[in-house]
Formats: structure tokens, sequence, C-alpha cells
């Protein structure tokens, strides 16, 4: 198998050799045609040589030697045929060619050596070019003096400027302006001082953005200290100094928010301190103290002023203990007290108890104490936190408030028997007409039993009719019963269509002596209300009662309309209206009021007690006189099912 051998190679052993040849060939012809002694011509073949030993290589100028031996040799005489050193007689012509044989070997190892050296230079700047292009950092190189000598790749790229452009000193063009004098200054201090060079400033970017950079140079030195090289990189640190100037602007705003709160805590301050001043006198104005309870040690950890007073305690001088507390509290409400603080603690829950506080003078203040679980961040229940209020005065208000009631049902009562006793004739009437329908009812009964043949039908006709009639004079008197009975009121579920209609048959008859006809216009399916019965009677009573009165003196038709409906805010409306005298648009309001009356013998409380009858059922009662003639009194009750 043959040695195949590619064209490169063969190229370059043909250059390498064929130079060796060349240059040996030129100084042999250059050699023969000056015809000069051995001096020239020895000149001649080392110069080929050391090119070919330059350019060629070791091999190569061993080769250009031997054919400048051989040139020497065979083209060229010797001047003399013989010299003697040291009293020995040596051929020139080997003298000669050793010498130059000596003086060619060194030339071209002292040549190639030095080619080597170049090469391996060359190849390691190539190298830290390869290395310097792949830094991400902007690497530049500058002579001793200063002067920038090399800019990598990447400062062309960042830059948008070739690196010609940026040698010497002209690389400062891309800096920002203000930075430029600055740089330059500190540059020129470090290469005198030949000391590192460490700076930060602003390098323009293609797009003409300005960028950070940290740049750093060291001085490259040779054996005897002196400088003879200058390297550096210059690393993007936007980033950093925008995430410092971020910092800063955010320790700014820190500054001012500290100094802006350190401000509103002074003023807080203040304002706490006028807030407890506050605090502290409406506690006092409304009698309402506050307080803490540790649940763990049994014992009050806070107590205000007020929460002092309304145990009879000083301030200044009891300390607020639990112990000294409970003995404060009324021995009958304890038991109370402590069943509700016992609750409270076991569930975890809020509290409120009324109590009364029995002081030094031995009088007596009920307190109502409301208090409120704390935990803490495990959810165990810590401590209570709430209110004592002094509800003495509330309490005795009640009391006053429950004796008005009863006076008010009392006065309601007695003007229900007032109105009966002036509807005696029409109730007596309106009683006796079942009355004597039963008699007659009965002596027909009589009649058809004492027959001959005694007629049992007809006979038990009679008894029914008997029935029926003693039935509704029962009714009317239990109706009667009721309103003349005296008690407190009874709120249940009460059907007010069948509380209007039960009316009507008690005031049939009085309406019926001054010639009125009642009409009534009553929606149906109408919903229940929570209401007393009794009360509501007597509203519908008054009402009806004013309306026949308004139209006893009149010429025109006496009607009276009664009218039930829902209203558009889902309440019960009912409405009385008269043809009556009518009722003037400034007296609407008043008669209402207590002692005013627009008959000359009313007493003028029958509309009085009606608004409160009504308004204590959450409704409303008001008049409003007719387009024609006589006027409309309307009341509103709300449903069952809205009171839910």
């Amino acid at each position: 198998m043959g040695w195949k051998i590619s064209s490169p190679i063969l190229r370059k052993v043909v250059w390498r050799y064929g130079l060796a040849v060349g240059s040996v060939g030129v100084a042999l012809t250059v050699a023969l045609f000056l015809e000069r002694g051995f001096d020239v011509r020895g000149a001649l073949f080392l110069t080929a040589i050391a090119l070919t030993a330059w350019f060629g290589g070791v091999a190569p100028g061993l080769t250009a030697l031997l054919l400048s031996l051989l040139s020497l040799g065979c083209f060229f005489q010797p001047l003399v045929q013989y010299v003697d050193l040291v009293g020995i007689r040596v051929p020139y012509r080997l003298l000669s060619l050793t010498l130059f044989a000596s003086l060619g070997l060194v030339v071209c190892w002292l040549t190639a050596s030095r080619r080597r050296t170049e090469e391996a230079l060359r190849e390691s700047e190539q190298r830290w070019r390869n290395l310097t292009e792949a830094l991400p950092q902007l690497v530049w190189g500058a002579g001793p003096d200063g002067a920038c000598d090399y800019f990598s790749t990447q400062w062309s790229n960042y830059t948008g400027v070739g690196e010609s452009e940026l040698l010497g000193w002209r690389w400062m063009e891309v800096l920002h302006p203000d930075d430029r004098g600055p740089t330059r200054r500190v540059w020129m201090e470090s290469v005198e001082g030949r000391q590192p060079y460490d700076v930060e400033y602003r390098i323009r970017r293609s797009d003409s953005v300005y960028g950070w950079f940290k740049t750093r140079g060291t001085p490259i030195r040779d054996s005897d200290g002196r400088i003879v090289k200058w390297f550096g990189t210059c690393t993007d640190i936007t980033d950093r100094k925008r995430a410092e100037q971020e910092l800063r602007d955010r320790e700014l705003e820190l500054r001012d928010a500290r100094d802006l709160l350190e401000i509103k805590v002074m003023e807080r301050t203040k304002e706490l301190g006028r807030s407890e001043a506050y605090l502290a006198e409406a506690q006092r104005l409304s009698k309402t103290g506050s307080w803490a309870w540790n649940v763990a040690r049994r014992e009050n950890i806070h107590w205000s002023q007020e929460q002092y007073r309304l145990f009879g305690l000083d301030p200044e001088c009891d300390t607020p203990s639990f112990e000294i507390a409970y003995q404060r509290i009324h021995p009958e409400d304890r038991a109370i007290f402590n069943e509700a603080v016992e609750h409270a603690i076991r569930e975890k829950s809020d509290f409120e108890v009324d109590f009364r506080t029995v002081l030094p003078d031995g009088s007596t203040k009920y307190v109502r104490s409301v208090g409120h679980p704390v935990f803490n961040a495990s959810s165990e229940l810590v401590e209570f936190v709430g209110t004592g209020m002094d509800i003495t005065e509330r309490r005795q208000a009640e009391k006053e408030r429950e004796r008005l009631r009863q006076v008010q049902a009392d006065l309601a009562h007695i003007n229900r028997a007032t109105t009966m006793g002036e509807l005696t004739a029409s109730l007596a009437h309106e009683i006796n007409q079942p009355i004597a329908a039963a008699v007659t009812d009965a002596r027909t009964c009589l009649r058809w039993l004492s027959r001959e043949e005694p007629d049992l039908g007809e006979a038990r006709e009679s008894a029914e009719r008997i029935v029926k009639a003693v039935t509704r004079a029962a009714d009317i008197i239990g109706r009667l019963r009721q309103l003349f009975k005296k008690g407190a009121p009874q709120t249940s579920l009460v059907d007010v269509s069948e509380v209007i209609q039960e009316m009507v048959v008690l005031l049939r008859s009085e309406a019926s002596r001054h010639s009125v006809s009642i009409l009534m216009e009553l929606s149906e399916d109408l919903p229940q209300v929570v209401a007393d019965r009794v009360q509501l009677q007597q509203v519908l009573m008054n009402l009806m009662l004013n309306g026949i009165e308004a139209m006893k003196d009149t010429k025109n038709e006496r009607q009276l309309t009664i009218r039930s409906r829902m209203d558009e805010r889902g309440q019960l409306l009912i409405a009385v209206s008269d043809t009556g005298v009518g009722l003037p648009q400034e007296q609407a309001d008043q008669i209402f009021n207590a002692f005013v009356s627009t008959k000359a013998q009313g007493t003028g409380m029958g509309l009085s007690i009606s608004r409160s009858i009504v308004e204590s059922h959450g409704g409303r009662l008001w008049a409003t006189p007719n387009s024609g003639s006589g006027a409309t009194f309307s009341f509103t009750l709300p449903s069952a099912e809205a009171q839910e």
C-alpha cells in the first residue's frame, strides 16, 4: 500500500526545501558575480541560511547549510592550501568550511528559535484575543504611555464604533460628556503613578443610551519592573447602578416616611391624649366605664375611672382587685353574675349581665356589664375586655314608662267606658233587638207546642231562631264586656277585617239613629297583624263614632265608608271616611293632641289615645280633608310577616 501525501503538505515541503535551494542558489550566484573573499561569500550564504531557517524552519535551514557548504567547497578555491595552528598544518579549506558550518548551525538555530518564539507569541496573543472576545466584559489594552491600542469586539458591538476609531485617546468620545474630564484625569494619574486603574463612567451605547461601567486596568511589567502594557476590563453595572439609585430613592422615601411617621406619631400622641381626656369625660357623662379582666389569674388588669365610680371605689386609693369589686355586687345578684361569667369562659363567647352594686353609703346602682373574649395566636382565651354602664336611671325610666303605660291603659279604659256610656241607648236597642226576637220566637214555639197536635217542626225552627237571637245578644254583650274589661295589653294574631265587622255590628244602631249608612270595602286575603284586639276595636270605634258625629247635623248624604287594603310599602291601610262637616287643613294634625277637640262636649283624648295605640303597634295615624265634603282618618299596621 503506497503512501498518499495530501496536496497541502506536499506544497509545504516543496516550499520549505525549495526555499533552501533557491536562497542558496541566489547566494551562490551573487558570490560568483562579486568574486570576493570568504567574508562576502560567507555573509551571503549565512543570509541564505538565516532566511531559510526563518521562513522554512530548522530542517530547511540545515538543508540550506549543507548546500552552502557544497557550494563553497565546489565553486570557490581557498586563498591558501594550509594554515599553521599551534604548529599544526591544517588544510585551509577544511578549517574554513568547519568554521562556516559552525557559524551556520548557530545562525540556523538562533533564527529558528526566534521564529518559534514569535510564532508562540502570536499564538498566545491570538488565544488571548479569543479569550477576551469570549468574555462578557469590554476588554481594552494600552501602551505604557496610556494610549489605547486594543479594544475587544464587544467594545465595537456595544458602542457601534469600529476599533480603529477608538484607538489612542478617541475612545473617550463615547463616554458621557460629564465623565470625560474626571476619567481622563484618573487615567493619567494611574499611568504616571504606575498604579492600577479603577473608575466608573458611562459609555454611550449604539442606540445613544448611556450605560454605567466599572473599569479596572492592570499594568503588565517586564523583568526590570518597567510597564510594557496595560490591560483592563469594563463591566456593565447599569443594573447595579439602577438598583442603587432605586435603593437611594427608597431610602429617601423611607426617611421621608419615617419623618412623616414621627410627625404623625407626635400628632397621634397628642390626639390620643386629647382622646383619652375626651373618653374619660364621655365615660363620665354617659356613666360608662371600661375594664379588662385576665382569665387565668382571675384579676382585673384595667379599670377606667368611671368603672371605679360604678363600684363606689376611689381610683387614687383603692386597688381594683376582683375580690373587692365582687364584694360590692349585691348578694342577691352574685349568682347571676357568676353564671354569666362562667358560661362565657366555657363557651369562649361574649356575655352581658345586669346586676346591682351596693355603695359604701348604702345606695344601690344598677350596672350592665358587657364582655368580649380576647384570644392569643393559639386561639386560647386570654382575657375579657368590656364596659360597665350605669343603668340606674334607665331602670327608673323603665319603671316610669311602665307606670305611664299603665296610666295610658287606664285612660284608654276610661275612654272606652265613657264612650260605652254615651252609647247606652244605642247599645240597649242593639241588645233589645235579639232579646225581643227571642221572646217572640219563644211565644211562637209555645203556641206550636200547645196545639192539640203539636207541630214539632215549626216548634224546632222557632227554638233555633231563639238560639240564634240569644247567641247574637250574648256576642254583643261579650264584645261590650271586652271593651269594658281592664287589663294589660295582650298581643295576638288578629284579623283586621273581622274586627271591622264586629265594630260595625256594635255601632250599627248608633249609625241608624243618626240616619248614617255604613259601607265596607274590605280587600280579601289581607294578612293578619300582631296586635291587641281590644285596642284595635277602640281605635276603630273612636274613628267611626267621630265620623257619625261629624255627619249628624249635615243635610248631605250621610255615609260612613270603611276601606282596607295593602299599601305600596306592604302595610295594612285602614281608612274611615265620612261626608260630614269636614276638617280644615291646619287642624289635620292638631286634633291628635291631648285635650284638643272639635266637638263641643268632647274630652279631646280619643284621637290622642288612638294615635298612641297605633304607634305602639308600629303604625301611623293621620287625617286628611276630602276633596268634597267630610274627612278621612287613615292608619297603617305592619303585617305579621313583616314583623318576623
